[in-house]
């Protein structure tokens, strides 16, 4: 029984369509449920548009993931210092500044006045190192050789901060007499000090020298 053109399938020429698996990298019909190849101008609309869809799809996930980094760039470095004005980084060098002053500076006739003071300034293990340290170091010291010792902050400056952190690092010249020496000697430091926004208040941290 003879059998119209019509029915016959149509050559696909390669170099018309591109619909080869190479270029489109479409996979090859299986033999068991075969779909049929669609029309020449039908693959290649196919081929378009799937090569379309490909390339609309990765820009899409691109797009996606640059959101979502930027996103989070802005919620871990922007954002926080945003929240922290001006206002907040003065506070937090002033914090640092008279919290170090605090610590290095004390005489013999007001130390148990002087180490309160200093631990009015600090928070957390900090302030529960500074005070043993200074019972069984500092007090006995200074009341037997006669220590005094003055600081003052020569300079400060913002190394980060946010709205519940800071870190400050602190220029210091300190100022030294015992009775052993009672020519003052001068020594030059500087200290990371970190702090912790805590009720409204900047309080140290953790005080390293550096």
């Amino acid at each position: 029984m003879s059998t119209s053109s019509d029915s016959r399938p149509e050559h696909i020429d390669e170099r018309e369509t591109g619909a080869n698996t190479e270029t489109t990298g479409a996979p090859a019909p299986s033999e068991k449920g075969a779909r049929k190849l669609p029309r020449p101008r039908a693959a290649l609309t196919w081929v378009r548009g799937h090569r379309a869809g490909v390339g609309a799809g990765l820009l899409g996930g691109l797009a996606a993931a640059s959101v979502v980094a930027a996103t989070s760039l802005y919620f871990t470095q922007y954002r926080p210092d945003q929240q922290t004005d001006d206002d907040a980084q003065r506070a937090a060098i002033a914090a640092a500044s008279n919290g170090s002053v605090a610590i290095l500076s004390y005489a013999p006739d007001t130390l148990d006045h002087d180490l309160t003071a200093a631990r009015s300034f600090l928070t957390g293990d900090f302030l529960t190192y500074y005070g043993q340290f200074t019972q069984q170091v500092v007090a006995p010291a200074a009341k037997q050789k006669a220590v005094k010792t003055s600081a003052a902050v020569v300079r400060s400056a913002i190394e980060q901060i946010r709205p519940d952190s800071a870190v400050v690092l602190v220029f210091i010249n300190q100022t030294t007499t015992t009775s052993d020496k009672p020519d003052p000697s001068m020594t030059s430091s500087s200290v990371k000090v970190s702090l912790s926004h805590i009720d409204g208040k900047w309080l140290i941290s953790s005080f390293d020298p550096v």
